[in-house]
């Protein structure tokens, strides 16, 4: 889950000023966690207590209503309302990481992952979106090659996962900031890397979302290459609240072995 959350941070700076080479500078000082975190934390604090995700949403939101949410699902979050809130952006796919850590099997992990976005993002292109994130992450812990996680993403999901880098940051800088989804970009950048700070890296120079894109990427490199670089851990995860670190140890300590 922390490969998410060091993605959020590490994109956050670059949402209006892509980098133009892979060799960038990773963090800046205003590189900070931002509402994919938030909500990736909601998430695996339901999966540990048993919570519904709805209530933990909306909870963790209330904490930090600060994070960079869009005004009207901030306006939901912050209500008594319990009725679904409909999303036009991809707020759901981006929290969805603790899923494909902490489920059994691949069909749970899809189970749980339309269960998490119908509470706001009840659409067929998010709910498959948040699925391929999870299976992904799922098939990536369970060892699978990167051919067999895009064969079988492909298949399921009927993503074009054969996009070189040029032609994914084509793309990204031609379309508009409502894109149908990033998790296609997201996996191009994963299946391209050679490690999790070069996946890291090559999904912030894709331009575009880049906090969700990183954020994505980060959650499957993590569970693929299952090793983030201690230095990197450190400099990003400093920035979080010491309650967010104690839920990300908790979380990993319940379902991941060590990564760093």
């Amino acid at each position: 889950m922390r490969g998410a959350i060091i993605g959020d941070i590490i994109g956050s700076a670059f949402e209006n000023n892509q980098p133009d080479a892979q060799d960038f500078q990773l963090l800046k000082p205003l590189s900070a966690y931002t509402d994919n975190t938030i909500t990736t934390l909601s998430t695996a604090d339901a999966i540990l207590h048993n919570k519904a995700y709805g209530d933990t949403l909306k909870d963790w939101v209330q904490r930090y209503p600060k994070a960079g949410y869009r005004p009207r699902f901030l306006e939901w979050a912050l209500s008594e309302n319990k009725a679904t809130y409909v999303s036009e952006g991809d707020g759901a796919a981006r929290r969805i990481s603790p899923i494909g850590f902490a489920s059994p099997s691949l069909d749970e992990a899809l189970r749980q992952a339309e269960m998490s976005t119908v509470i706001t993002h009840n659409t067929q292109i998010r709910i498959e979106a948040s699925k391929a994130v999870a299976g992904s992450i799922f098939l990536a812990k369970q060892g699978k090659s990167k051919s067999e996680i895009k064969q079988l993403i492909e298949e399921i999901f009927n993503y074009k996962l054969d996009q070189t880098l040029e032609e994914v940051k084509l793309m990204l800088s031609q379309t508009s900031d409502d894109l149908p989804t990033p998790v296609p970009a997201a996996m191009v950048a994963f299946l391209a890397s050679s490690d999790f700070e070069d996946a890291i890296r090559k999904a912030v120079w894709l331009g575009g979302p880049t906090h969700t894109i990183a954020s994505i990427t980060g959650g499957i490199a993590q569970a693929y290459y299952n090793h983030i670089p201690k230095s990197l851990v450190r400099k990003t995860l400093c920035r979080l609240p010491s309650e967010m670190e104690e839920l990300i140890e908790e979380f990993e300590a319940a379902y991941l072995t060590p990564v760093c």
